[in-house]
Order: structure tokens, then C-alpha cells, then sequence
């Protein structure tokens, strides 16, 4: 079981433990949905989602789509075809000395070496410190060892200025332990030398830049931090940190750069490295060479007043990094993102940790009141859906739209999560519900079987057999036997009209109402009159009861008085003919429709070794899967063919047939047979 699935599973243990609680179901539900975001908000707390935020993001960069980067930056790459041209890396300093003042012929603003110069080459050097001191624009690259903070002061003070800002002990910057710079030639005929560390997330991608780092209890500026500023002619002391974000005073508007609590700006990438303007190392010299002998235009032209960062692109390159747009994204680019996002004020704003806590559990409340009880399951899910759709909506737009980078992955999984524990929930709550209700209708089942006959009459010449099934725990039909005066007994069957609790309540009335006027009227239709007629004037508008009642004359042994009340006609086997004739009467309407109905009698002869079958329609009307109805023929048909076994046995087989019929389709309807046979 995965960590989801035993997540579930503590659910549906504390769902068995609640679902029996009085809580009003809306609050229920509610609770439970801020207990699922409580839960979530902890497990973001502690970085569980980071990754699939991560990704989460990653998709809508790319979602929205490249975008064109500022034109004033140009990337030159040292990559397979420079290699290849001039030898394997490193190169002596002097291409770099005769690159740089081939660069500076056509005016860049800026030209920044993301590469470390720590090792000494002593005659490269001293050329390219020259050529750097005659434009004074180069960038060279160092780079801080980053550790753990500690109390000592590393042996090896930085030359590099600071931010005017005092280093706090809650502060969380990235903390440095040593520095590596270029070597003194360099370091002195450089413009400026700043600090090029990029970190990948916990994934190996690289989304974040460094703007400052902490070293000896002073905080640098890294290389796109001082650019920015130099580009925009703000002196890096005036520069001001404050908590999430780093500001730049400018007389039309100060720029603030958001950060984490450990110095880094977000990356707002434009697309792959391509999205600048980019040429090769070996290409701008071929095309130096090219304009001196044709005396023509170059496209050197194009770095007039830019800022030209030259770093490595080959492949196989350790400063190759992943990014949303490419998995060989060069490092130097990264700085070019920063210093693009930051001049052009093109950043990206990240909501803080409290506001993302506040959405996990709002999406999670939220569903928990809009949640529906009862049968509504597809009216849930169109809500859940709706929530999740409209929330990614949401991420997706603040991210494209306003540059405002809210968690999303972590709030859809709240309210997909959220989904499943209402949902299980309700399925808990109904199955206790149910179990309750089964509980009820099994008392109630045994309290309706009370009514029925426990016994069959004792009569020497007669043999009993009767069954009732109801559809459900309870149904309509019922049969009675009744012992009445002057030597005779009574058979009673009928159906109330539906199913379930209301009909079996009747079906209890019904037997109590013929038990009390059998034994006053000595008649059989005047018996269903007179129950007709309490039934007309004092049962439940719409509901009636088909009945049909037989006198039996214990002294002539053979002779049957029947009446019937809109039932079924009494199938009659005789023996003598080997045949089953349905028999009724000429009048008798249901039971309860209309008081004054009127009823007739009828005489049915009944000699040894007849049959008579009393049925309600459950039986006739019995289905298979396919609907199709085990019909009257095949109830007769049964009856015929084994009419000389006892009456419990034809029960039996009766039932068995039907059973066979249906295949396990589901019974529809009550069925109740009684059946006398002579002997």
C-alpha cells in the first residue's frame, strides 16, 4: 500500500470512528474539510509537495509559452564549434585578451566573463589586464565556498563591496565560508568582480538565482545584483534589503526584486538560451576577420551599448543547468534572466508560506460547505470539479498574468483529497444509516411474520401449505386462516397496492380487520363488504387491497363458498379432469376504493385429490434479467404436473421453478401462494 492509499486508510479509520457521532451532516462535512487541509497545510509546511510545486510551475512556464528577452543583452557561448576551432579548454589568457579588445572596438556597455581566472598564467595576464584597463567595463567571475553559518571569520577578507546592512542572527542568507577570486592582475583591471553561484533545487533544476550572500558578516551582491545596479546607475550601498525583498531606489520609481528568506529572486524564464540574442565565441572573431578584409559591416555591431555575458555552452559542460524550457540550459544564461527580469522589472512574486497555508484549508472548507448529502454523488463531483478547475484557473492566470506565483499543485490535491473523504464519509454515514434501517426493517419483518398464521388448521381430510416472500424486508401480501362457528374455517389472501413499510402496515390492518369481522358474518362476500366498507371510510387515500376469502364447510367436506375482492382468479386443479380452471366471481371490486361495493359468493365443488392455488401477482408476474414474465401457463402447467405430490411439496416446486426462471434477477414484487389440497 502506497503512502496515499494508508493516508485513506487512516481516513476511513477515523471516519468509522465519527460516523456515528450526532454532528449535523453540513458540519460534519465542513470539519472534515478542514481537517484534510489542516493535514495537507502540515505535510506542505514540511515540504512534501515542494517537488510537484516545482514541476507545477515548471508546466505553466511552458504553458505560457517563450517570450523575447531584453534586446540589450547578448550571450556569447564557448561551445562545441569554439572548442573544436581554437582547442580544448582552458584556453591560454591571451584569446581572451585579443576576444576582449575585439569586443571592445564596437562599444559594449558591459562585458561580463562567467568564468573563474584563479590559477596564474602570468603572461596572459598582464595581457588581458591590459585590455581590460583600456575600456574598463569587463565583469570577471568569483565565487563563494557556501557552508553552514558559523561565529568564525574566515582568514580571507573580501576586496568585493557590500550592502550597506547589518547582519541580523535570524537572517537565513546563503552563508559563505571562503571566496575564490580572480588572480591580482585581474582582480585590479576589472571593473568589477562579483560572485556567480547558482543552486539547483532538490530536483537538479534550476529555478532561483542568488541575488545576495552572506561572508564574514557582511552581505555581497552576486553578479546579476550588480549589474542590475550598475546598469541602472544605483550605488550598491544605497541599495536596501528589507524581509521578501530587495529594493533599488530610483528617482522614477524604485524597483523591488522579490526574495526568499535566503537571498534568492525567482527566475522568470522568457524560454531555451535562444531567446537572447546569442552568437558563438569563434563566430564573432571569424566575423571580425571577415569585416577587416571586406571593410564592410559586422554583426559586432549589434553589442554597440549592450551587455555581452561570455560563459561556456558545449556540450557535456558542467555549467549546463535544467531549466522549465531545456535540460542544457547554459549557467551564464541564468545571470542574463536575472539581469533582464530585474531592469525590465519583468519578476516574479511568490505568495508567502501563510498565504499558501490559507488557500489549502479555504479550498478545503469550501468544499466541505458546498458539499451536498443524500443521493447527490454526480451534484459532488460537478462541485469538486468546478473548485478544481476554477482554482487552476486561478494559479495558471496569477502566474501568467500578474507574475504572482501561488501554490497550486498543493491546493488541487486539497480539494481532490478532500473530495474523497466526504465522499467516503457519506458512503460511511449511509451504510450506518442503512445498518440501522436494516436493523429496524428486521424487526420489522419479525413483528409483520407475527401476524401470519404459525400453523396450518388441523383438518384430517385437508392437507396446508402456504408461503410469503416480499420483495423487501416487509411487503403487502398476507394470507389468514380463521377458525370460524357451525363447523367451518376461512382462507384469506390478499395485496395491498405498493411495497415496503406503508403496504406492510396496511397488510397488518387488513389481517386485524378480517380476523375481527370473520368472525361476526358467516358469509364470505358479506365479509369483504364489510371490510371494504372500513377500509372506504377510514384507509389511506389511493392505497387498496386485493382479497380473496374461501369458507370452507367442514361438514360437507366438499363444498366451498369463495368471494373475491378484485384479487386474482383461484386456480382450481381437478383431479377427475386433470385440468386447472380459474375460477371468479361475476362482481367485487379492490378493497377500499368505494364504500357499498358489492360482492358475490360463488360454490366450488372440491373432491379428493383437487388442488386449489391461491397466488398474489408476484407469481405470475415473476421476471428474468430479460423482463420477460414466468407468466399464468407455466403456474398451471407446475400445478398439473405435480399435483399428485403433497401440498408443501408442490409449494416447493412451485418456488424452485420460479427461482430458476429468474436467474438471479431481483424480485420486483411480493409472492405469496397458499395451497389446499383434498385427501
Amino acid at each position: 500500500m502506497g503512502l496515499f492509499g494508508k493516508f485513506l486508510e487512516k481516513i476511513k479509520n477515523i471516519l468509522n470512528n465519527i460516523s456515528g457521532i450526532k454532528i449535523p451532516p453540513r458540519i460534519k462535512d465542513v470539519l472534515l474539510g478542514i481537517l484534510v487541509g489542516v493535514i495537507i497545510a502540515i505535510l506542505s509546511m514540511l515540504g512534501f509537495f515542494q517537488k510537484f510545486e516545482n514541476i507545477t510551475v515548471d508546466s505553466m512556464f511552458r504553458l505560457r509559452g517563450e517570450r523575447s528577452a531584453n534586446a540589450n543583452i547578448v550571450i556569447v557561448g564557448i561551445d562545441d564549434k569554439s572548442l573544436e576551432v581554437l582547442g580544448k579548454w582552458p584556453w591560454p589568457r591571451a584569446y581572451h585578451a585579443s576576444f576582449l579588445q575585439v569586443l571592445n572596438k564596437f562599444k559594449p556597455k558591459s562585458v561580463v566573463f562567467d568564468i573563474l581566472f584563479p590559477e596564474s598564467d602570468p603572461d596572459g595576464d598582464l595581457f588581458l589586464a591590459k585590455a581590460a584597463g583600456e575600456d574598463k567595463n569587463l565583469y570577471l567571475a568569483s565565487y563563494f565556498v557556501l557552508n553552514e553559518p558559523t561565529e568564525t571569520i574566515s582568514a580571507n577578507p573580501s576586496p568585493l563591496p557590500h550592502l550597506n546592512y547589518e547582519i541580523k542572527d535570524s537572517d537565513k542568507f546563503l552563508h559563505a565560508t571562503d571566496l575564490t577570486l580572480p588572480v591580482a592582475p585581474l582582480m585590479n583591471a576589472a571593473k568589477r568582480v562579483c560572485a556567480v553561484n547558482a543552486l539547483t533545487d532538490i530536483d537538479g533544476s534550476t529555478r532561483y538565482l542568488p541575488l545576495v550572500i552572506e561572508f564574514n558578516k557582511r552581505l555581497y551582491p552576486t553578479m546579476s545584483l550588480q549589474l542590475a545596479c550598475d546598469y541602472l546607475h544605483v550605488d550598491i550601498s544605497s541599495v536596501i534589503v528589507k524581509p521578501g525583498a530587495i529594493i533599488l531606489p530610483l528617482r522614477d520609481g524604485d524597483i523591488r526584486i522579490p526574495i526568499n528568506s535566503h537571498g534568492e529572486m525567482a527566475l522568470n524564464f522568457y524560454g531555451p538560451i535562444s531567446t537572447f540574442k546569442l552568437y558563438s565565441y569563434v563566430q564573432l572573431l571569424h566575423e571580425y576577420d571577415k569585416s577587416l578584409e571586406e571593410g564592410s559591416g559586422s554583426i559586432l555591431e549589434d553589442l554597440r551599448d549592450k551587455v555581452v555575458f561570455v560563459g561556456h555552452m558545449a556540450t557535456g559542460s558542467v555549467d549546463l543547468r535544467i531549466t522549465p524550457f531545456s535540460n542544457s540550459f547554459p549557467a551564464v544564461g541564468g545571470h542574463a534572466i536575472a539581469l533582464s527580469n530585474i531592469i525590465d522589472r519583468d519578476l516574479i512574486r511568490r505568495a508567502p508560506a501563510a498565504c499558501n497555508i490559507l488557500v489549502i484549508v479555504f479550498v478545503s472548507l469550501s468544499l466541505g460547505l458546498l458539499s451536498r448529502r443524500g443521493k447527490k454523488m454526480l451534484v459532488n463531483l460537478a462541485i469538486m470539479l468546478s473548485l478544481f478547475f476554477a482554482y487552476a484557473a486561478f494559479g495558471f492566470f496569477s502566474f501568467i498574468f500578474l507574475k504572482f506565483w501561488i501554490h497550486t499543485f498543493t491546493p488541487l490535491t486539497a480539494i481532490l483529497l478532500t473530495y474523497v473523504v466526504i465522499a467516503v464519509n457519506h458512503y460511511e454515514a449511509v451504510r450506518y444509516e442503512k445498518r440501522i434501517l436494516e436493523n429496524e426493517l428486521l424487526i420489522a419483518r419479525k413483528i409483520q411474520q407475527s401476524f401470519l398464521p404459525k400453523s396450518y388448521p388441523d383438518v384430517p381430510f385437508l392437507e396446508f401449505a402456504a408461503r410469503c416472500n416480499p420483495a423487501k424486508h416487509v411487503g403487502g401480501d398476507l394470507y389468514d386462516f380463521a377458525a370460524l362457528g357451525d363447523d367451518k374455517f376461512g382462507v384469506v389472501i390478499g395485496d395491498v397496492s405498493g411495497k415496503g413499510v406503508p403496504a406492510a402496515l396496511y397488510m397488518a390492518r387488513a389481517i386485524s380487520e378480517f380476523r375481527t369481522v370473520s368472525r361476526i358474518r358467516n358469509d364470505a362476500a358479506a365479509t369483504l363488504s364489510s371490510i371494504n366498507d372500513i377500509f372506504a371510510k377510514e384507509g389511506m387515500e389511493k392505497a387498496f387491497i386485493t382479497m380473496q376469502y374461501l369458507m370452507f364447510d367442514l361438514k360437507s367436506k366438499r363444498l366451498i363458498v369463495y368471494s373475491n375482492g378484485g384479487h386474482n382468479t383461484v386456480l382450481h386443479f381437478i383431479k377427475q379432469k386433470k385440468n386447472v380452471e380459474e375460477i371468479d366471481t361475476k362482481s367485487g371490486m379492490p378493497i377500499g376504493i368505494m364504500e357499498g361495493a358489492d360482492f358475490d359468493n360463488k360454490e366450488i365443488h372440491f373432491e379428493i385429490g383437487d388442488v386449489i392455488f391461491l397466488y398474489t401477482d408476484g407469481i405470475s408476474e415473476a421476471m428474468d434479467k430479460r423482463h420477460r414474465e414466468f407468466g399464468l401457463d407455466r403456474v398451471k402447467t407446475i400445478l398439473i404436473n405435480n399435483a399428485g405430490l403433497k401440498a408443501e411439496e408442490i409449494l416447493s416446486k412451485m418456488f424452485d421453478d420460479i427461482a430458476k426462471f429468474s436467474k438471479g434477477a431481483p424480485q420486483h414484487d411480493d409472492m405469496t401462494v397458499v395451497i389446499i389440497k383434498a385427501i
